[in-house]
């Protein structure tokens, strides 16, 4: 799916939960939800989409049509502190309203 199936489906009241995810300093993901599944964004090469800050990647679901996401960022502290990996994600999670 890109981002005009998405455009498409927000106008048809239809939209699925978006999510934006910081992968890297300079590299954000944007995916949409089925089921407890998350599936990229595409872009015009049916390649993941990568935006280079979370402005763009907002701006880019605005234009859209999205009115609200949840940006996760995952996190290392469990490792950084020096605890052993528990196997649980850590992250942050905020819905951000567009």
């Amino acid at each position: 799916m890109n981002l005009e199936n998405i455009k498409s489906l927000v106008e048809r009241y239809q939209a699925p939960a978006i999510e934006v995810h910081s992968i890297d300093p300079n590299i954000y993901l944007i995916f949409y939800r089925v089921g407890e599944d998350i599936k990229p964004i595409l872009d015009s090469k049916n390649k993941t989409l990568k935006c280079k800050s979370r402005t763009s990647a907002f701006l880019l679901l605005r234009e859209a049509g999205i009115l609200k996401t949840d940006f996760v960022h995952q996190t290392a502290y469990e490792e950084m502190i020096g605890f052993e990996h528990s196997g649980r994600k850590t992250e942050l999670r905020e819905t951000i309203k567009l």
